[in-house]
């Protein structure tokens, strides 16, 4: 059983998880989704913005990001390095026309760390910050090139996703072992319809990915007959950033 202390910061913690879609938040809103009293929820909310961690509206009375998190992201950035890679995701995004990325795996999901500049490839809803492991291409080449078990994929959570993500752990295994043969992983409309994106592990360090490259695009730009040419320019890049980053 956890101690109140520890249950009140995995509390709190969850709290703060409710506002990774950039949206401002009312104290009901948040109470409904963590299933807490709206008391218990306005207590941590208090908490969170004296921290620092979110802002609170005056006028609107909502909650929303605060400038702390925006400080630890900027020290995150500087620690992963992620400036040495930017150069080279730009350049693959200009000249491809997709969009670029590069991303590390924290738990069941992928975060995204650094990407490329927006462009018309990205639609106006972009991707999430992070996405899950199995329905993404940075999860797959994050899974695929690591140490990852029968017993490591059976405990992942199998959604969110669409129709054509995979269903469970003997179907992502399968994709797992064609994403090796292959040589990249692919996402097609997986996460988003109407979105393609090519994965490729960043070996920075002997031959387990640190990172992930990721290429995105509609699918109208991610046709198959390009695929492989932006495969070969996507390793490329993967490679010129693992070097710059060793």
């Amino acid at each position: 059983m956890k101690s109140p202390g520890i249950q009140t910061v995995a509390r709190a913690l969850s709290v703060l998880g409710c506002f990774r879609g950039g949206d401002e938040l009312g104290v009901s809103e948040v109470a409904r989704r963590q299933g807490l009293a709206v008391s218990t929820t306005h207590r941590l909310l208090g908490a969170l913005v004296e921290a620092g961690f979110l802002d609170k509206n005056p006028d609107s009375l909502r909650y929303r990001l605060g400038g702390a998190l925006a400080e630890y992201g900027q020290i995150a950035y500087r620690q992963h390095r992620i400036y040495l890679a930017e150069p080279h995701l730009e350049q693959l995004a200009t000249t491809t026309g997709a969009s670029s990325s590069i991303a590390i795996r924290h738990g069941n999901d992928a975060v995204i760390l650094g990407t490329s500049h927006w462009r018309k490839a990205d639609g106006h809803q972009l991707q999430g910050l992070r996405i899950p492991l199995h329905a993404s291409a940075l999860g797959k080449a994050l899974l695929a090139w690591s140490q990852t078990s029968d017993d490591e994929l059976s405990r992942l959570p199998y959604e969110p996703g669409t129709e054509r993500s995979v269903l469970g752990p003997e179907e992502l295994g399968k994709e797992l072992n064609l994403t090796r043969e292959r040589g990249f992983a692919f996402n097609d409309q997986e996460l988003a319809p109407g979105y393609r994106t090519i994965g490729l592990p960043i070996l920075t360090e002997g031959e387990v990915p640190r990172f992930a490259l990721g290429l995105r695009g509609p699918v109208d730009l991610m046709i198959p007959e390009r695929i492989p040419f932006f495969v070969e320019l996507a390793k490329v890049t993967a490679h010129e950033i693992a070097v710059g980053m060793r």
